[in-house]
C-alpha cells in the first residue's frame, strides 16, 4: 500500500507574518536530506511561497527551517527565452499553481511566458533538473543568488562550480563566514553570461538536464558528491529513489479507516515530521564522517544535524522518533554531542549556528531521554551526561551559550524578572532541565548528582502564587511583582503566551502540580479550557501572530496553535481522567487539515506534525526523560506501528475502554508489540 499519494506538501503553507497556519514550505527532499527545494512565488523575503500565488521567480534550494530565522545557502534557479533578466519584478512569469506538482519527491511545471517545462528530483545534498522548452532558439538556464555568490568553470571536469557565503556567524571567535559550495554539470553545450547577481547558461537546443549537489565542506567535497549522488543517473532514477525511500518512511505507520481526508492530514504531517532535523555532515573521499563546524570555520570529524528548535521540539519530535528509529535518533544525539565538543556547549537552537533567542536548554530532555531509554549507552552516554552537567553547574562567558541567569536560579531557587526576561519560562524550563539531568543521572548510577538535581526539581514550587493560581515572577527579595496581576497578559515575564499558558509546564511533576493547586488542577484546567480566548498585548505593546492563532482556534486559553500547550490536554490523564484527555484532543486534532491553512499555527521543525501523528496514535509523552508515555485514545479505526526494533504494534480503537485502561504505559512495553489493548488495560 502507498500511502506517499496521501501527502500534500502543501498543507500550511499560506501565511503571513500576521497569521500562521504552519509556517512551512512546500518542500522537495529526501527525508532529513541536506539539501531542499521549493517554488519562489513572492518577492524575496522570508515569506516568499504561497499557494494561491500565480507568479512564478524559480525554483529555490532552501534551508529556511522558521520564516523567523533567515535563510542561508539559498540559491535561485529558472529557465528563460530572450534576453537575460534576473530582477524580480522583470523575470516572473504567470503559471498555473493549481497544476503544479510539488511531491516530497518530484516538482513540475509549466512556466508561460518562457514556454518551458522543469522538473525536479531530489537527492540528499542535491537535485536533477530538467528543462523543455517549447522554442527552437534563445533559451537559458539562470542561476540567481541574493548574497555573495562566485560561480565559474572547471576547466578539468567541465563543471559549473560556485559557492555562496551563509551569512556572518556570531560566535566565540567573532564572525566567521560559512560557504555552501555547489558542483553541477550540464548535459548540452551552452555558452556562459554572467551578471552581478547571476550566470546564465545560453542553450543552443530547446532542452538540458542539470545535476546539482551542494557541500558545506568544500567545492571538491561538492563535486564527490555530485558523483556519488547523480552520476549516470536520469531524473527518472533519482525521482524512482526519492520516492522508495519516502514510501519507506512513511509505511512506518499504516492506517485502517474509511476518512480518506483525516488519512491525508496524517501522512502529510508524517512527511513534515520526517524532513527534520536536516543532516549537516558529509562522507568525505576516505568515507569519514565531516562537518563544518560553524563555530571556527574549520573542517571537523563526526555527524552534524542541524535545524531543530529544541524548545519547540524536545515534545514530540523525539518521542515520536524513539518508537519509528532508534538508529537515527542515536546518530542525531551524538550529531548534538559533537556540537559541544565544537564549541564547548550544547546547542539551543541549530540553524546551522546555535541560536539563542528561546528560554532553557531544552536539549537536555532530547538527550537525557535517549540515555534512559538505551538510545544511546556506553561511552557515549557518559560523555553526553558530561555536557548536559555543565549546562546545570557552569555559567557561560557569553550569551550565546548555556542556561540564562543560572547563577541566580542556583542562589534564589528561581530566576528573578530583575535577572532575564520571561523569567517564570526561563525558570520552569530550568527545574525541568534539572529533571532531566536527575534521570541520566541515576540510569548512569551518579545517585548523589541524581538526588540533587531531584531537589532542584522540585524549584518551580517557588513561582506559585496560590492567590491567584498561577505560576507569577519574584523579584530577589521573594516579593511577587507588585503591579496588578493579569491573567491574560502575553510577554514580559512568559513566553509567546501568557500565565494560562505558560503556569502548568511542570512536566516532571503533575501529580506535585495538583498538590499545589489543592487537588484542583483538574477544575483549573476545565476554567483554562472554558475560558474565553482572550489576551492582552501587554508586554509585547502589540498583537503577535501567537495572540491571533489562539483566537482563530476558539478552544478557550488551549493554545493549540503553539507548543506550551500541547502537554495541556494530557494533564487530565495524567490525573486520572483519560475521558476528557480523549475528547480535547479529538476537538483540538479538528483545527488540521490537509490543506494550504492545515496547521492551527507555526509547526515548527515537525513539532506540531509530531504532536498530531502521536495523537492519533492514542498516547503522548508527558515528561521526555520519562520513559512513559500517557493515554488518550486513537482516532482512527486501526493502526499498526512498524517499531523500530522491527517489532508492530496493534491499535484497534473499538478495543480501547477507558474505564480499563491504565493512565499510562511504559516505553519499554510499547516497543514489545502486540496489541495496545494488552499492554493498557489494568
Amino acid at each position: 500500500m502507498s500511502n506517499y499519494k496521501y501527502v500534500n506538501t502543501r498543507m500550511g503553507t499560506e501565511n503571513d507574518m500576521r497569521f500562521s497556519n504552519g509556517n512551512v514550505l512546500p518542500i522537495t527532499a529526501v527525508p532529513y536530506g541536506m539539501a531542499s527545494f521549493t517554488l519562489q512565488t513572492k518577492k524575496n523575503g522570508a515569506w516568499f511561497y504561497s499557494p494561491y500565488s500565480k507568479s512564478f521567480e524559480g525554483i529555490i534550494l532552501t534551508h529556511q527551517q522558521s520564516p523567523w530565522l533567515k535563510d542561508y545557502g539559498e540559491l535561485i534557479i529558472c529557465g528563460q527565452n530572450g534576453s537575460l533578466e534576473t530582477e524580480e519584478d522583470k523575470r516572473w512569469s504567470y503559471f498555473d499553481n493549481r497544476k503544479c506538482i510539488l511531491e516530497p519527491a518530484l516538482m513540475r511545471a509549466y512556466i508561460n511566458r518562457d514556454r518551458y517545462t522543469f522538473a525536479l528530483a531530489p537527492t540528499n545534498s542535491g537535485a536533477v533538473i530538467s528543462f523543455e522548452f517549447l522554442q527552437e532558439s534563445g533559451n537559458r538556464i539562470n542561476f540567481i543568488w541574493h548574497k555573495r555568490t562566485d560561480f565559474d568553470i572547471d576547466k578539468a571536469s567541465g563543471l559549473l562550480i560556485g559557492a555562496t557565503v551563509i551569512r556572518s556567524i556570531s560566535s566565540t571567535r567573532g564572525d566567521i563566514d560559512t560557504k555552501e559550495y555547489f558542483a553541477a554539470s550540464v548535459d548540452v553545450p551552452f555558452q556562459l553570461e554572467r551578471k552581478e547577481n547571476a550566470i546564465s547558461l545560453k542553450l543552443e537546443g530547446k532542452s538540458a538536464v542539470i545535476r546539482l549537489a551542494t557541500s558545506f565542506i568544500s567545492a571538491e567535497q561538492a563535486i564527490l558528491n555530485l558523483k556519488r549522488e547523480l552520476n549516470g543517473k536520469s531524473i527518472e532514477d533519482v525521482y524512482g529513489e526519492a520516492r522508495e525511500e519516502w514510501e519507506k518512511h512513511l509505511s512506518s505507520i499504516e492506517i485502517e479507516d474509511d476518512d480518506e481526508e483525516k488519512k491525508k492530514t496524517f501522512y502529510s504531517c508524517l512527511y513534515r515530521f520526517f524532513l527534520w532535523p536536516r543532516r549537516f555532515y558529509e562522507i568525505n573521499e576516505t568515507g569519514e564522517a565531516v562537518h563544518t563546524n560553524t563555530h571556527t570555520g574549520d573542517v571537523t570529524a563526526g555527524v552534524y544535524y542541524v535545524g531543530n528548535e529544541f524548545w519547540d521540539t524536545f515534545r514530540t519530535v523525539y518521542p515520536l522518533l524513539s518508537l519509528l528509529n532508534t538508529e537515527k535518533y542515536a546518530e542525531i544525539a551524538e550529531g548534538y554531542y559533537n556540537c559541544y565538543k565544537d564549541c564547548g556547549w550544547l546547542p539551543k537552537l541549530l540553524g546551522p549556528h546555535n541560536v539563542s533567542c528561546m528560554p532553557g536548554m531544552l536539549v537536555e530532555a532530547t538527550l537525557s531521554d535517549a540515555i534512559v531509554k538505551n538510545i544511546v549507552d556506553g561511552e557515549l552516554a557518559e560523555k553526553i551526561f558530561e555536557a548536559m552537567l555543565k549546562d546545570g553547574e557552569c555559567v557561560a562567558d557569553t550569551k550565546i551559550f548555556g542556561r540564562r541567569a543560572l547563577a541566580e536560579y542556583r542562589k534564589y531557587g528561581y530566576i528573578p524578572y530583575t535577572a532575564a526576561k520571561e523569567s517564570v519560562n526561563e525558570t520552569l524550563d530550568s527545574c525541568y532541565g534539572d529533571y532531566c539531568i536527575a534521570q541520566a543521572a541515576r540510569k548512569l548510577g551518579k545517585m548523589e548528582i541524581a538526588e540533587r538535581y531531584y531537589r532542584y526539581a522540585k524549584n518551580y514550587e517557588n513561582l506559585f502564587d496560590p492567590e491567584v493560581g498561577f505560576m507569577r515572577a519574584k523579584d530577589e527579595t521573594g516579593a511577587f511583582r507588585e503591579e496588578a496581576f493579569d491573567s491574560f497578559a502575553w510577554g514580559r515575564d512568559y513566553t509567546e503566551g501568557s500565565a494560562w499558558q505558560n503556569s502548568f509546564a511542570v512536566y516532571h511533576d503533575i501529580k506535585g502540580l495538583d498538590k499545589l493547586y489543592g487537588g484542583g488542577l483538574e477544575r483549573k484546567i476545565d476554567e483554562l479550557v472554558s475560558a474565553p480566548a482572550y489576551y492582552s498585548v501587554a508586554g509585547y505593546e502589540r498583537e503577535i501572530h501567537e495572540m491571533s492563532e489562539m483566537a482563530a482556534a476558539d478552544i478557550g486559553q488551549c493554545a493549540i496553535s503553539n507548543q506550551p500547550s500541547f502537554h495541556i490536554p494530557y494533564i487530565y490523564s495524567e490525573l486520572g481522567n483519560i475521558e476528557k484527555t480523549a475528547a480535547l484532543v479529538e476537538r483540538l486534532s479538528q483545527k488540521f487539515n490537509a490543506t494550504a491553512e492545515g496547521y492551527p499555527g507555526d509547526e515548527d521543525n515537525g513539532s506540531m506534525s509530531a504532536w498530531y501523528v502521536l495523537s492519533c496514535l492514542g498516547f503522548y509523552q508527558m515528561c521526555p526523560s520519562r520513559p512513559e508515555f500517557t493515554m488518550s485514545l486513537p482516532l482512527f479505526d486501526k493502526i499498526t506501528v512498524r517499531l523500530a526494533n522491527g517489532k508492530q504494534l496493534k491499535i484497534v480503537k473499538k478495543e480501547l475502554n477507558p474505564a480499563r485502561m491504565k493512565n499510562t504505559v511504559a516505553y519499554t512495553d510499547i516497543m514489545n508489540g502486540g496489541s495496545l489493548k494488552d499492554i493498557v488495560e489494568a
